[in-house]
Formats: structure tokens, sequence, C-alpha cells
């Protein structure tokens, strides 16, 4: 496994605040390529047009760019070399609400407070879409999963927004080309937002993919929501091979999800849009395989749910490789930034512009509150420190060296209380210590039934 971790920070010393994105100057190579406006408020070319590709449940390091020795990955690998690749990347919650509510926002979940089941994206949040129409971008939001959906406030800011129920990723770029027809001779650019979801549970790769990667001899009922959720309540016992068969066919479906990825940017190029279109690909959370005795995701603060691919190909900036830490809310304030356009206060980071700067990284945190799942986390430097909010997530705060232990086996809690202690401030300064109240909430019977019944697809009602 490719993990590269990013230089360790002092523990010493106060707690950083929040960091609040003031103006400054972007990053000149994308502003002379991509043609935001000037800081002297003179006229420039017009922006580049955004596609934001968020694909559901794919965790780092089953990606051959971030190492992975199976062949899952062959266009995003090639689309890498381009691009800005962050190898420590990593994901605010383990299931995909609250995920995406901080890429759309920037802010962590005690800010933007949708964190359970019935949470909704709030109105007054600004997201990224908002921000982009307010400086003339059309934007299509095309969406797989439903937990994203119009019903629980994702929809705000975009000119268009639908949700899919087709039967692959695929077939989400029917929609793409449609509307790229239609708006082929507008002068503003666009902002394309799709949430992509083949390698999702229940998997159940297409048969060419099953061949590639050997998965075709998993039982039938390995392929359904109903054992995968047997799974996780402990209603079904596992077999001794049964982590190897799922993880073939979650290969399988990643693998699937690259050559539909694939398929979007070769319409880009067809239609002459690559040197004129930013793309950034990113997946909401990770997948566990019973590393920890878990299965899927949404149930603990692991790595294998946390880390997570971001890879940015923007126009005028050299592709690199970085190491240190990004998030999920750090996506806004570095896009904006690439663009010109002033964010509003975030709680994440201009990466481009932190690569200029230097300077030490900052923490990474995480949260999770769902179905009686409550835990937070930080890491600073080397050190992770998960703090459990409910019984299922443990008694005490744990802390590992991820440096010596990537894969969090052993426990420093009991010999490190220093570090443990600095840390715990660390996730009450940023709120993240004690309970979140969802912002608004949905009522059952508000959710209509088409809803419900994709839901209950992916097994998230019974």
């Amino acid at each position: 496994m490719h993990h590269n971790r990013f230089a360790p920070a002092a523990l010493g010393g106060g707690v950083r605040s929040a960091l609040r994105l003031g103006r400054g100057p972007a990053l000149a190579v994308g502003l002379a390529a991509c043609g935001a406006g000037l800081p002297d408020g003179t006229a420039a070319p017009p922006r580049p047009n955004i596609v934001l590709y968020v694909v559901d449940t794919v965790r780092a390091d089953r990606l051959g760019v971030y190492g992975y020795e199976k062949p899952t990955s062959p266009r995003l690998d090639a689309f890498a070399e381009g691009a800005v690749l962050f190898e420590n990347a990593y994901a605010q919650s383990s299931w995909t609400r609250p995920a995406v509510a901080s890429l759309f926002t920037g802010l962590l979940p005690p800010a933007h407070r949708t964190v359970g089941r019935r949470s909704v994206l709030p109105d007054d949040a600004t997201t990224l879409a908002e921000i982009l129409a307010a400086h003339g971008y059309e934007g299509l939001g095309l969406v797989r999963n439903p937990n994203v959906g119009r019903a629980f406030g994702f929809a705000q800011g975009f000119t268009r927004f639908r949700s899919e129920d087709r039967e692959r990723d695929e077939t989400m770029l029917e929609r793409v080309r449609l509307w790229l027809d239609e708006r082929q001779d507008a002068e503003a650019p666009f902002f394309l937002f799709l949430h992509a979801i083949d390698p999702h549970g229940p998997y159940d790769p297409a048969p060419e993919f099953e061949e590639m990667f050997e998965a075709g001899g998993a039982p039938a009922h390995y392929r359904t929501v109903r054992y995968l959720l047997g799974l996780n309540r402990g209603d079904v016992e596992p077999d001794s091979g049964t982590a190897e068969a799922l993880s073939r066919l979650y290969d399988a479906e990643v693998a699937q999800n690259d050559r539909a990825f694939g398929e979007l940017l070769d319409e880009l190029e067809d239609r002459g849009l690559v040197e004129d279109t930013a793309v950034i690909y990113v997946s909401d959370h990770g997948e566990e395989f019973a590393e920890h005795g878990r299965w899927e995701h949404g149930l603990s603060l692991y790595e294998e749910v946390l880390r997570v691919p971001l890879i940015m190909r923007l126009p005028g900036v050299p592709a690199r490789r970085v190491e240190a830490p990004a998030q999920h809310i750090d996506l806004l304030p570095t896009l904006l930034g690439y663009l010109g356009i002033e964010p509003p206060p975030t709680d994440g980071r201009d990466l481009l512009a932190a690569l200029r700067r230097g300077g030490a990284p900052l923490d990474v945190y995480a949260h999770l509150d769902v179905d009686g799942h409550r835990a937070a986390s930080v890491i600073r430097g080397r050190f992770k420190l998960v703090l459990p909010l409910s019984p299922s997530q443990g008694t005490a705060p744990m802390l590992f060296d991820l440096d010596a232990d990537p894969g969090e086996l052993e426990d420093l809690a009991g010999d490190r209380p220093d570090i443990v202690a600095r840390m715990l401030g660390l996730l009450a300064e940023r709120n993240l210590a004690g309970e979140i109240e969802s912002a608004e909430e949905i009522e059952d019977d508000q959710i209509d039934e088409d809803v419900r019944r994709r839901l209950r697809a992916l097994g998230y009602v019974d």
C-alpha cells in the first residue's frame, strides 16, 4: 500500500483557529491561463469550465495512482499524470451526506450541521454552486446517490439538478451530452457536478469486470444489501473468504466506474473542451472490509473510510504530487482561489496558495454521528486521535502513530497521555468533542416514495 505521510507538525504551542481566507493573490500561472479577474478589477478573459466528479465509496489505496497493484484505474492513472494529486486527502466523515456537505461548503460538520439521516443542508449554507452561479457559471448537477439529492438540500445554486436512477454510472454521460449540445453556443462557463455511485454496495459489477478481477465466484447473496446489512448487524457470520470475495467485487466496480470517468474525459476531448475545463476527481469516503471488524462505511473513522483520492487537473497549473494533507473542506477555497474569486469564511484553506507559501500543514478533522455511531478524530503530524462518542465506537480515546502503524492496530493512548490531552483540546476547540444538532431535518412523510426506494436499495433505510 502506498502511504506517504506528511511531515510532522509540532504538538506544542497553541491550538490553531480556523483559517479565514481574505483577499490575496491567486496562483499566478493559473490566473494567466484561466483568465480570472485581476486584483485591480480590470477585465480578463472568461473563466474555465469546472467539472467536479465525485465518486462514491472509493478508498485511495484501491487506485493504481495511489499504489494499488491491481488495474482498477487505468483512466484515472493517466489523467493524474497531468494533474495535481494529493497523496494524503481526507474526508470529513465516513458517509455521504456530511462528507459532501463539507465538500460543498468548506465547513466542518459543526458549522454546516448536516450530520444525520434526516439532516438537510440548510438554505443559509453558502455552497460552491451558489458562488459559481453568482459569478456567471451555469450549473448542472447529476447525482446517483439520493443522500445528496434535492430532498436533502443539495440542489441549491444549480441551474439544473437531477437525481439519476439509471443502471450504471456511464449512463449519466447521456445527460451530459444532451446538456452540452444544448449550450454549445453559450457564452457563460459551466459547472458540472457528477456524483457517481457504482463502487457503493451492494457490489454487482458487469460480467466483463467480474472476469477481470476473478470475482465471479462470489455467491449471489454476497451481492445483496441484505447480506451487507447482516454482516454489520452481526446477524450473519462471515466465512473465511468473505472479505476477499467482497473485495474482488468492489475492485471490479471501481474499475467499472473508472471506465465511466474515462468516457467523460473522452467527451471533453472530443468537444475541444480540455484546455478550457478544470476537472476535479474526488471520493466522498472509503470502504471497510473487516480491517477493524466492520464492513462498508459510516460505522467508524479509521483510515480505510477516511483516506480518499483528490486529483485536480487545472489549466495552467503544473502537475505534481503533494504529500501535505488535504481535506474536503479545502476544495472550495482552493478552487475559488484558482478562479480569482474571494471565498467566504471557511474551515479549509487554499491548497495551491499553501504550496506557494509553505508552512506547517493544518490538522485534519473528521466526525461521525449516524444510526447511533458517534465519534470524532483529528490528525496532527504522524499522530491520529479517535474519540469515541458512543458505545459502538469504544470507551476511551485511541491514539495511533500513522507512520509506524498505518493500519491503526496499536493504541498508544496509555503511553502518550500528553499527546492525547492536546489532541482532545483540538477537537474541543473545533466543537467536535460533543453532540452536533442538525441545522434542519426532514420528516419521514416529506421523503417521497421514489427517494425512499432508492435509499432502501443502498441500505440506508429498512
